[in-house]
């Protein structure tokens, strides 16, 4: 019986320190975005000021590809991608982002700026279309010059602008809903936003 409960005790010792041995799992810092990423909360500013919270990204799903492509769902196509892991530096498409979180656990993205192409791009928000029509909006149914947050918006014919107190043009976009009439009520304007990702499978 002895022998038995000393057999016993000697396992449950070993048991022990093959569990206590267990390795942590990694979480980074990682040198590149590899993988698939859900977007689960959004931080919108607007002249330094926080102007809208979501629990949702405007990259909803977005797959990073090691042959320098990314997919994001909704979009057709892929997006060629970089990233500098010194700098920090992502680019997907034309958008420019800081990454300032990217570990096993989560990837958190700070919008930078959209580069704008010479060519007309498509309607998605305050990228085209901002010449006024006869009724006095733009192609995307804003009445401009536009207020928010004491700052008035412009739009030089290919984006949305303000002036910032250090008399600074900083590049604006929008979020909203256009009506049966062509319309758009405005939610909110913002000028940059941080995007919180976490792994997705």
């Amino acid at each position: 019986m002895k022998g038995i409960l000393k057999a016993l005790v000697l396992a449950s010792g070993v048991f022990v320190i093959i569990n206590s041995c267990k390795p942590d799992i990694y979480k980074g810092p990682l040198d590149n975005p590899y993988g698939n990423w859900l977007g689960v909360h959004t931080d919108y500013f607007f002249n330094s000021e926080t102007v809208a919270q979501t629990d949702a990204c405007g990259y909803s799903v977005i797959s990073f590809y090691r042959q320098g492509l990314c997919c994001i769902e909704g979009h057709k196509g892929a997006l060629p991608f970089s990233y500098d892991h010194e700098s920090s530096s992502l680019e997907v498409g034309q958008d420019r982002w800081t990454v300032t979180t990217l570990t096993g656990a989560e990837m958190v993205l700070e919008f930078i700026g959209t580069v704008i192409p010479e060519q007309e791009p498509d309607d998605n928000g305050g990228e085209t279309g901002t010449e006024e029509n006869e009724d006095g909006l733009d192609g995307n149914g804003i009445k401009l010059p536009a207020e928010f947050k004491g700052m008035t918006i412009i739009s030089d014919g290919t984006a949305y602008f303000y002036t910032d107190k250090n008399g600074k043009q900083v590049r604006c976009y929008f979020v909203g809903t256009k009506d049966e009439n062509g319309t758009t009520e405005v939610d909110f304007w913002f000028d940059t936003h941080t995007d919180r990702f976490v792994p997705y499978n």
